[in-house]
Formats: C-alpha cells, sequence, structure tokens
C-alpha cells in the first residue's frame, strides 16, 4: 500500500462550506443593495418634492447608482463556486426558486423607500401609499405563499425534514420568547415588542436549522 500522493487529495470546500458562504455573501449584500435602493427612492422622493433633481443631485444619485453597481459586482466576483458533483435537476429548480424569492423581495427596500414620509427604513411604522401597500401585500399573500409551494414539491424527503425541523424549532422560540419580550415591556425592562422583528428572529432561526441540518 503506498502513501498518496498530495496532489490527488482534494482541497475543495464541502457543499456546505460553499453555501454557507453563498448564505453570507448574498445576505450581506443583499441588506447592502435593499439599503442602497431605499436611500436612493428616498433622495429622489425629496429631490421632487424641492421642484426636482438639480445637477447635484443628480451626481450624487449617479454615484450612489455606481455604488449599488459595484457591490452587486463585488457580489459576483467573490461568489463561491463549487464544481464538485453534478446536480439534479429537481434540486436545481428549488435552487432557481430560492433565487426567485429573493429577488423578489429587492423591491421591498426601493417600494418602502417611496414611503409617503420618505422613512426608507426597512421596520418603520410611517404611513405608506395605498398602491405601495397593495402591491406589498400582494407579493407576501400570493407570490409567496406561490414560489414556497412550488420549492416545496422539488425538495427532497431529507430536505423537507431539515424544513420542518427549523419550523419546530423557531415555532417553539417564538412561544417562549414572545411572552417573555411582553412582560419585560410591561415591567419596564425592554421597549414595546416589534412584531417585524419577532419576524426577522423566527426566520433566521428557522432558516439556520434548515440550513445546517440540511447541509452538515
Amino acid at each position: 500500500m503506498t502513501k498518496p500522493d498530495r496532489d490527488d487529495l482534494t482541497t475543495e470546500p464541502t457543499e456546505g462550506a460553499v453555501l454557507l458562504r453563498q448564505a453570507g455573501l448574498g445576505l450581506g449584500g443583499g441588506i447592502a443593495l435593499i439599503f442602497i435602493a431605499g436611500m436612493i427612492s428616498g433622495y429622489v422622493g425629496s429631490a421632487l418634492e424641492r421642484g426636482g433633481p438639480d445637477l447635484f443631485d443628480g451626481a450624487l444619485i449617479a454615484g450612489v447608482v455606481l455604488l449599488a453597481g459595484l457591490v452587486a459586482l463585488g457580489m459576483w466576483w467573490f461568489w463561491p463556486r463549487s464544481g464538485r458533483e453534478p446536480v439534479a435537476p429537481r434540486v436545481q429548480s428549488a435552487r432557481r426558486l430560492v433565487v426567485l424569492a429573493i429577488a423578489l423581495g429587492l423591491p421591498f427596500g426601493f417600494l418602502l423607500g417611496l414611503s409617503e414620509e420618505g422613512s426608507g427604513t426597512l421596520f418603520s411604522n410611517a404611513p405608506v401609499s395605498a398602491g405601495i401597500a397593495a402591491i406589498s401585500m400582494l407579493m407576501w399573500l400570493i407570490l409567496g405563499p406561490l414560489i414556497t409551494w412550488l420549492w416545496w414539491q422539488k425538495i427532497d424527503e431529507h430536505e423537507a425534514g431539515a424544513y420542518r425541523e427549523g419550523a419546530l424549532v423557531a415555532a417553539h422560540a417564538y412561544l417562549f420568547i414572545t411572552p417573555a419580550w411582553w412582560l419585560a415591556s410591561r415591567a419596564g425592562w425592554l421597549p414595546q415588542i416589534e412584531p417585524m422583528l419577532m419576524l426577522v428572529a423566527v426566520a433566521v432561526i428557522w432558516s439556520a436549522v434548515w440550513f445546517v441540518r440540511r447541509y452538515f
């Protein structure tokens, strides 16, 4: 028996490690792009209220748009890629649906930036126009469930089990954290409970458990 050559040993990262880096890069870049989109839309709205963008406004907006392009280019350039094994068509379809869901979610930052108050804050309670509310609700109540259902039809039993386990853990987190936060706010220890922050927390827990059980 001979000792294996170092050149024969693979140094490629595992699928889970690649996807973890992709998730981190996608989350960070996605948040940055949403923030930039909200900033652009809020500034454009402010400029229109002043009578229209002038030369300085145009240059500033162009610079911010260039920044968004650089962020997107950086995401593409540093996106980790792996050619370890062929991917089944059903898995490819499921991943495309996830990408589609993310792509459809990005306009939320732009829509919120067009709010009547010009807030541009993702979790702001500032009033929004009826049109923006209708479009956002359409995306959340119709497109979201439709994409989720299509994705559910594509995944295998292992991924479905990981998804269900993530849902169980997230539901228990909500069950225990929400009453505790509510009581702490009544005692004056914490601010009033924020339902959207709780939604994000539950979604993060759900996604983290699903990812770990699916790929590790």
